[in-house]
């Protein structure tokens, strides 16, 4: 109910509900049930219309969540599990055989393990919930059963997450300069080849939908991404990714903007993360001071300037097709989302306009990357949007993200 009211007072009270609902059951109750996990993860996956002001709450409930599949002994399998319950223990004649795992078991542990990588990616301070061999065992058995319609496109969201998130492993290296034998970059065609894997071996039946197809085009960014920044790369193989990034960012906007108002209420919240993702590496491309990089082929292929218009306008419209009541001073989510984006545009204009209309005079002779430059501070919009030098920013820099959403902390 908190989750689909269609009243923006009636929203935040549910939150408070929620809150001590979950307070009362897991803390205080000490209950352990399915209930409860699918719960967290329900509330967690459209954190978009449950969240509020000054209150953060992903990482509390993703750690409660996985402290729920701990206890319920979801990561392992039956077996392992019942190992260490009767190895160190009298012995007292055979052991119970162990219980069978039942497909919402199955299900729950991978759409929480998914969950965790995505939003570990937005809040730089936590980690995923560990992917284990039990884990790809529920995968497996999901896909080849297929018990529920909705079994192969779950699947689908996994692994293609499996993917992003051996990318965001290498983007926070790069931004972390931790030094290894081999280069960040080096790992790209790599990870793309898994990523065409993933694609080819999707069910020639499975409805492909808009929110799928974002997520199998913000993981080709990502991976695009790994090293393009930060790393003196051969300047063929640069150009290459600049540009193979360049073409994903436009198909990424294009399915965005393509999928109808009407569903976009019931988009999950990971969508939200990618269109900052997005927005980030458009932003470094076309910023970028790489000699060897046209500009000219930036500006007509994504416009950096007209897409955030677009968002603007794409959020806006969302607002009078999914009508919510709302008192005077309160905002719906899209209109929040409208009045942030378009303060992103004011603070990158100016920037983004010097790189832009400058872009047919931009030489073409190949060189060395440079460091992609800070855009200005925002002075004229709201004082708390300062932003970090674009080149430092993790995609998972919690600071920078908050930033970006405005005041509400998630």
């Amino acid at each position: 109910m908190n989750i689909t009211s269609m009243c923006v007072e009636q929203q935040m009270k549910m939150k408070d509900q929620v809150r001590q609902e979950i307070a009362t059951r897991i803390i205080i109750n000490h209950e352990r049930s399915m209930d409860c996990l699918q719960g967290l993860i329900c509330y967690i996956s459209w954190a978009a219309t449950t969240s509020s002001p000054g209150r953060p709450f992903i990482i509390t409930f993703c750690q409660m969540a996985v402290l729920l599949a701990y206890d319920l002994g979801l990561t392992k399998a039956p077996v392992e599990e019942q190992y260490f319950t009767i190895c160190f223990k009298m012995w007292g004649g055979r052991p119970p055989p162990p219980r069978l795992r039942t497909q919402e078991e199955r299900r729950a542990v991978v759409s929480l393990w998914f969950l965790t990588s995505v939003m570990s990616s937005f809040v730089g301070k936590m980690d995923p919930l560990q992917w284990t061999p039990h884990m790809s065992d529920c995968l497996e058995a999901l896909e080849r059963d297929k018990l529920c319609p909705s079994d192969e496109l779950l699947v689908a969201f996994v692994r293609y997450q499996l993917v992003a998130d051996e990318a965001q492993k290498l983007l926070v290296r790069d931004v972390m300069g931790e030094s290894s034998s081999a280069p960040t970059y080096v790992f790209r065609r790599s990870l793309l080849a898994k990523l065409q894997a993933v694609r080819d071996g999707l069910p020639a039946n499975m409805p492909i939908t808009p929110v799928l197809q974002a997520h199998s085009l913000a993981t080709e960014i990502q991976i695009n991404s790994v090293g393009l920044f930060m790393q003196n790369i051969p300047v063929n193989q640069r150009i290459e990714s600049m540009y193979s990034c360049l073409q994903a960012i436009r198909s990424w906007y294009d399915v965005f903007f393509g999928i109808p108002p009407e569903d976009v209420p019931g988009a999950p919240f990971a969508i939200y993360i990618q269109l900052s993702q997005v927005q980030i590496a458009l932003y470094r491309l076309t910023t970028s001071e790489d000699p060897a990089w046209d500009k000219e082929l930036v500006r007509n292929t994504a416009d950096l300037l007209v897409l955030l218009d677009q968002v603007v306008e794409f959020f806006t419209r969302l607002d009078s097709v999914y009508k919510m009541k709302a008192s005077q001073g309160e905002e719906t989510v899209f209109v929040m989302g409208a009045k942030i984006m378009n303060n992103i545009r004011i603070s990158w204009e100016p920037t983004l306009s010097r790189h832009l209309r400058n872009a047919s005079s931009i030489p073409t002779n190949q060189g060395a990357g440079a460091p992609v430059p800070t855009p200005p501070p925002p002075s004229t919009v709201q004082a708390s949007m300062e932003m970090v030098n674009i080149n430092m920013i993790d995609f998972g820099d919690v600071t920078w993200m908050g930033d970006v959403f405005g005041p509400w902390e998630f």
